[in-house]
């Protein structure tokens, strides 16, 4: 069994205005744009100067989640996601919050596998429950990660997140990289690890990873996990922070 953590989160709004500003930053990865970039033909208008494939995007420690996400390219479907659940109002608060993103590709994915695509008023609930599993309360570093970790004899620590469900951090014998997974024990590899936020945490995951929660309590009842099967990237990218 792993450890259930919790933490506490502040309601005021993060006011980045009022954040000392600082040149500190990460260059966030893009991969999903090679994959829909065809450039112009000889018979074609020139390329836009801001038609490249694979631009990187700076996301600035001092931002608070709501920002940085938004900015991100590769988090483009994860964002709007976001604002269709309602979650992106919370990652404007000062909380903080811990916040393991699903890039475009494995997003694309998730929403293929439901009628009219996640984003359709029918799935708000499948839609809620997935963006909800990827928020959690606090704010878990990936140092902070790795002390909990090494106190417990599972060598795992539980997570409750947003949706209720709970998603276990554990470390991965062999190479030492930190893993998530769900209750029904899929994988779900981070991509980019830490980056410190102004009101919390941001990592980047390989694929999209679905909540599994409790049995209802009710007779012969089977257990439910609203959600999807883990998509992983293609071709992950090895930066990390």
């Amino acid at each position: 069994m792993a450890l259930s953590l919790g933490a506490c989160q502040s309601p005021a709004r993060q006011d980045a205005y009022k954040v000392v500003g600082s040149s500190n930053s990460f260059m966030a990865p893009t991969v999903s744009g090679a994959r829909n970039y065809t450039p112009a033909g000889e018979k074609d208008a020139p390329n836009s100067n801001v038609a490249y494939p694979d631009p990187e995007t700076p996301i600035y420690y001092d931002r608070p989640l709501s920002e940085s996400i938004l900015s991100a390219i590769e988090l483009g479907n994860y964002s709007r996601a976001l604002q269709v659940s309602g979650y992106d109002r919370l990652l404007q608060m000062a909380g903080p919050y811990t916040v393991f993103a699903i890039p475009n590709e494995p997003m694309k994915h998730v929403s293929e596998q439901y009628p009219g695509g996640l984003l359709d008023p029918a799935n708000a609930q499948a839609l809620k429950n997935l963006m909800g599993f990827t928020i959690v309360p606090g704010k878990w570093s990936v140092d902070r990660l790795r002390r909990v970790i090494a106190r417990m004899q599972t060598h795992a620590v539980g997570l409750r997140t947003l949706s209720g469900a709970l998603l276990t951090v554990s470390v991965e014998p062999g190479t030492n990289q930190l893993v998530l997974s769900n209750a029904a024990g899929t994988i779900n590899r981070i991509w980019v690890t830490g980056i410190p936020q102004s009101n919390g945490v941001l990592y980047f995951t390989q694929s999209a990873l679905p909540p599994v929660f409790p049995a209802l309590p009710v007779a012969g009842q089977s257990q439910v996990a609203l959600g999807v099967k883990s998509a992983p990237l293609a071709a992950p990218a090895s930066t990390t922070h």
